[in-house]
């Protein structure tokens, strides 16, 4: 079975040969993975360790980096068209939204420093990004065309809560949200409206999956209240998942932080998977009892106990309990919950690979 055959298994609720794997490595993590494994190329090292997604991603404008240096510092796996920059002077780093970043003088931690609609929200502000460049999917095509027969494809872009708060400024966009929702309704529908026409052109080169990005919680609790999310997020992202229902295309969505409260919703939604079911607020077992017959889980690895401060072989026995409790019929893709970074030991990364590339499900 191949990572296509297996992913799709998954996604019907069916027992694939073993569980799909995914993952996100910042680069110093990815270039010692690959020294530790005696390993040079890229592609190799993702087939060693049996990730079953390849990642395409549009490419910025010409007025921007071709080598984008926020994707960089975000990780291998990591990738959405936020990340373009270009340098806007005074180790400041400046999108296609025209939102800016500014990179710390003597390490790779950044802080967003500009929001564009912060200080005077006005709609006649914003800066769209053009879509209809050619030059932006030539490598989406290619890379399809490699990948397509063997592996999963999928295209990252920003949830509309995420791109609301960049271009607005977190507590400013909360605030608006509460003193003044009918300009930030009109923000969301142009939103809407991009996200539609930007998922439309990678679904129409052959994306098979598309992630939504941005988190929408605390590990306590949502940044909203469930109800103000169900009137004003909720039917913006049925919208979206809806205008695709006649592709054959999955939806995914990236959230740390609990969020229980709205799985429902996100179902009712047209949602298929969930990651990363973040196992220090949302207990993995519990989510896929409740829930795990109508949405796929994705993730569930403990970034801050498990891959940290375990051992490799209480890495193997964690992954096993996961399998155990979260993977009957299907709907279960281990991954970390987060990137990985430096402070985690290779060993523990390449013990939960290995564990999981060998165990068979249909055993």
């Amino acid at each position: 079975m191949n990572s296509r055959e297996r992913f799709i298994k998954t996604i019907k609720h069916e027992t694939p040969d073993r569980i799909p794997l995914d993952g996100w490595f910042s680069v110093p993590v990815w270039e010692e993975l690959k020294e530790f494994k005696n390993i040079k190329d890229d592609e190799e090292l993702r087939n060693e360790l049996g990730i079953d997604f390849r990642m395409v991603l549009m490419e910025p404008s010409p007025d921007f980096s071709s080598k984008p240096f926020f994707l960089k510092n975000v990780g291998v796996g990591v990738g959405e068209s936020d990340y373009f920059v270009r340098e806007a002077g005074n180790l400041v780093y400046e999108n296609e939204w025209g939102i800016k970043m500014r990179v710390s003088k003597d390490s790779d931690n950044w802080s967003y420093a500009y929001h564009p609609l912060e200080k005077k929200f006005s709609l006649s502000n914003l800066i769209i990004p053009d879509l209809n460049i050619p030059e932006r999917f030539i490598k989406v095509k290619e890379d399809i065309k490699k990948y397509k027969d063997n592996f999963v494809i999928f295209a990252g872009v920003s949830t509309l809560f995420r791109k609301g708060w960049l271009l607005c400024g977190f507590s400013n966009f909360l605030e608006m949200l509460l003193t003044d929702l009918a300009s930030i309704e009109k923000l969301l529908d142009i939103l809407m409206d991009f996200t539609i026409n930007e998922i439309k052109l990678y679904v129409n080169n052959g994306v098979d999956l598309i992630e939504l990005l941005g988190d929408l919680g605390t590990e306590l609790s949502l940044f909203l209240s469930p109800d103000l999310w169900r009137r004003i997020f909720k039917p913006r992202l049925k919208n979206i998942i809806d205008a695709f229902k006649k592709e054959n295309v999955y939806f995914f969505l990236h959230s740390d932080g609990n969020i229980k409260d709205i799985i429902p919703d996100l179902i009712e939604a047209g949602l298929d998977i969930l990651n990363p079911i973040q196992p220090e607020c949302m207990n993995p077992a519990d989510i896929k009892k409740d829930f795990g017959d109508k949405i796929v889980l994705h993730g569930t690895m403990s970034m801050q106990k498990t891959f940290l401060s375990a051992n490799p072989g209480d890495v193997v026995e964690e992954t096993r309990s996961r399998i155990e409790k979260c993977g009957n019929k299907g709907g279960l893709i281990l991954a970390p919950s987060n990137v990985f970074t430096p402070d985690i030991p290779i060993v523990n990364i390449d013990a939960f690979y290995n564990f999981v590339k060998n165990y068979k499900t249909n055993k």
